[in-house]
């Protein structure tokens, strides 16, 4: 692939993760000073606010987005919105994309369920489901009957994903393989990302292109063939 687009899946800003020790501002900024070409924002999605409507816990949600999506635009690089979705059930997480700001109303109304419920009410031709990093300590593995991938390569340094384990789950069961830096902290971004021959706008398009597999993961400087 000689010209090539790159995109970040899996990236973290404060406030709304907490976990999170990176400046909206300073996301956006240094993606394109790396390259990148867009970069999805992925904050945790939980029911941790407590006292507050589910009104205000989405909107509160979304504005981290509208705010990395305004920054965007003066730097010159696409933001995309995502989700980073965690059920009352277990302490799993899951990457939801091909999403749009009306649709975080329902995935918090279906927080208090499990992935079963959520890919039955929630999963549509335009959307596309993920299982974050499976094989990581303290996770389940999800029936993937309920999923359209597995985020295989998650390249967070703190944890070990078991990159293999994940690897075969995926090609045993059928299952869409795709990248993240997971990037919470400062000095741990921009570790891999997807190279596509068209730029990724949206959300949707952003599923799209996971859904067809019109990609290539990049590792640091490393290439993979097609998974």
């Amino acid at each position: 692939m000689k010209n090539f687009y790159k995109t970040e899946l899996h990236a973290h800003t404060k406030p709304v993760s907490a976990c999170s020790d990176i400046e909206i501002v300073d996301l956006v900024r240094i993606y394109k000073e790396n390259g990148y070409d867009s970069v999805c924002v992925t904050n945790h999605f939980l029911t941790d606010m407590q006292g507050v409507t589910p009104e205000d816990k989405v909107e509160w949600y979304a504005q981290g987005y509208y705010n990395a999506l305004e920054e965007g635009k003066k730097l010159g690089i696409n933001v995309i919105l995502g989700a980073e979705v965690r059920f009352t059930e277990n302490f799993n997480d899951y990457l939801v994309y091909g999403i749009c700001p009306e649709d975080l109303i329902k995935i918090y109304e279906l927080l208090p369920y499990g992935i079963d419920d959520f890919y039955k009410e929630f999963k549509n031709d335009k959307n596309i489901i993920i299982q974050a990093h499976p094989f990581r300590n303290g996770m389940e593995r999800a029936d993937v009957k309920s999923l359209d991938g597995i985020e295989v390569f998650n390249m967070h340094p703190n944890h070990n994903s078991r990159v293999s384990l994940a690897l075969k789950h995926a090609e045993e069961n059928n299952l869409l393989v795709t990248c993240g830096s997971d990037f919470h902290h400062y000095g741990q971004e921009c570790l891999c990302g997807i190279l596509t021959e068209k730029p990724v706008a949206d959300s949707y398009e952003l599923a799209e292109v996971l859904k067809k597999g019109e990609y290539k993961i990049s590792i640091g400087d490393y290439v993979l063939e097609k998974m």
